[in-house]
């Protein structure tokens, strides 16, 4: 009986030898198999409109009505609801050069009003740079403004 056993031990052995050999030589044979690329979808982006250099009608008149109501405000001496309100038009909207310059000046203004030379300065340095011709009328205008411009001037 103990040679029985003796012979099934080693039949099992060497037929796990052979199975194992087996198994890596027909490992080695085969070409190695490429890591399965997996197609990651991208999530769907908000398109973007065309930028053709225009605006819509109503960003226009938004614009606008902000502009002639911060012009209000400053004829009435609200300076600083003026600069919240053309601080907010210039952040949330795209304006027009034109309307740039408006604001920009509005702005240096108020500045001039509050006490703030270097920030009106600063901003009638950007209405020049966006209309180098621009003026003030010497008649409706403090000369505090028209030195604040002045200064801007000789900055450029």
């Amino acid at each position: 009986m103990r040679a029985a056993t003796s012979f099934w031990g080693l039949r099992a052995g060497l037929l796990g030898a052979v199975l194992a050999f087996a198994a890596t030589a027909d490992a080695a044979s085969r070409p190695p198999v490429a890591p399965r690329k997996v197609a990651v979808r991208a999530k769907p982006v908000a398109t973007v409109p065309k930028d053709d250099g225009r605006m819509p009608r109503e960003d226009r008149g938004r614009i606008e009505s902000r502009i002639i109501a911060a012009r209000a405000q400053v004829q009435q001496g609200q300076y600083a609801d003026a600069v919240l309100a053309l601080l907010r038009a210039l952040a949330e909207t795209q304006p027009l050069m034109e309307q740039q310059v408006a604001i920009f000046d509005l702005l240096g203004v108020s500045y001039v009003a509050l006490g703030q030379l270097d920030l009106a300065v600063g901003c009638f340095i950007e209405v020049l740079r966006r209309r180098p011709d621009f003026a003030l009328d010497p008649v409706k205008t403090s000369p505090k403004v028209r030195a604040a411009l002045a200064t801007a001037r000789s900055r450029l």
